[in-house]
């Protein structure tokens, strides 16, 4: 699967969701998801960008990379001198906990990773099962997304997934919580 392939169907998750489509697609990884509707839980979002920090997405990715612009597929953070994020930071508002938002917006993941920092998070892996995807965590209806297919995560790192966490949920206190 290409770059650019992984990275729309990684970004769509809480686009997608947002919009509230069903999905009763089902994979082993769900069995105790809980069924939840997942439309908007009202209000407005921050700006993505001001969510995280270019020092902080660099710091994760382990190489330099700098802030894009704010768009409805979130804020990016790509390397200098390439149009593909390798971060992407995304905040909206839905009902559900962050386990239902990851089934509705990844139906196809091989695993839903429940992460023991900050309220309620989970990573997201690939189809394929070979990276973290994503790792969402949330609050009281906000929901903050980290899509990081590109920096490489192995689904069985506990401390780079934490790491990543632990970076979604400051971006999530951010937001006021």
């Amino acid at each position: 699967m290409g770059r650019c392939t992984v990275w729309l169907l990684t970004a769509s998750l809480l686009v997608g969701t947002a919009c509230g489509g069903d999905d009763d697609t089902e994979s082993p990884s769900r069995d105790d998801v809980a069924s939840t509707d997942t439309e908007p839980a009202g209000g407005e979002p921050p700006d993505a960008c001001s969510l995280i920090t270019a020092e902080e997405a660099t710091a994760l990715a382990g190489y330099e990379l700098v802030m894009g612009q704010d768009s409805p597929l979130g804020c990016s953070y790509l390397p200098p001198d390439s149009n593909v994020a390798d971060v992407v930071v995304k905040a909206v508002l839905l009902d559900g906990n962050t386990a239902s938002v990851a089934a509705n917006g990844f139906p196809n993941a091989d695993q839903i990773i429940a992460v023991d920092v900050g309220e309620d998070t989970v990573a997201v892996t690939t189809p394929a099962g070979d990276a973290v995807a994503s790792v969402i965590t949330g609050s009281d209806g906000r929901f903050v997304e980290l899509a990081i297919v590109f920096v490489g995560i192995d689904p069985t790192d506990t401390a780079r997934i934490e790491e990543a966490a632990t970076l979604a949920v400051t971006a999530l206190e951010r937001w006021g919580g």
